[in-house]
């Protein structure tokens, strides 16, 4: 009895164990996340006064993104635009893109995309 006991207790902190991690990991997304939520904002507003490229004054906090997502991301397509200098909206869809990699990196793949889409052949009546 006392063998299973023991073995049930090692299971269980295995778990516990397990779901540490996958907290840590998703709070380690957590932090770039919001700061490429709040950049977007802004850029957005730039992007709507007319201005075209992205401001010198933005370095820092595009140097802190990318030293988060370092140990995350690994797709230097996704990176090569996060820079000044560069167009707003470059910037932009290269945020959204490694934005979207960390939600997929947080929550795993999306089912959506195995699904075939929905083929409506029916016929109403209106």
């Amino acid at each position: 009895m006392t063998g299973l006991l023991a073995q049930t207790n090692a299971y269980i902190r295995d778990a516990e164990q397990q779901h540490r991690d996958l907290k840590a990991r998703q709070d380690q997304m957590r932090r770039p996340v919001q700061l490429i939520d709040r950049l977007l904002q802004e850029l957005e507003e730039l992007n709507l006064r007319g201005m075209k490229r992205v401001p010198v004054s933005y370095e820092p906090r595009l140097e802190e993104i990318l030293a988060l997502i370092a140990p995350i991301q690994s797709n230097p397509d996704q990176l090569v635009n996060i820079k000044v200098k560069v167009g707003i909206p470059k910037l932009m869809d290269a945020l959204f893109a490694v934005e979207e990699a960390l939600f997929t990196e947080r929550r795993g793949h999306s089912l959506d995309s195995d699904v075939e889409p929905f083929d409506n052949n029916l016929f109403t009546a209106a």
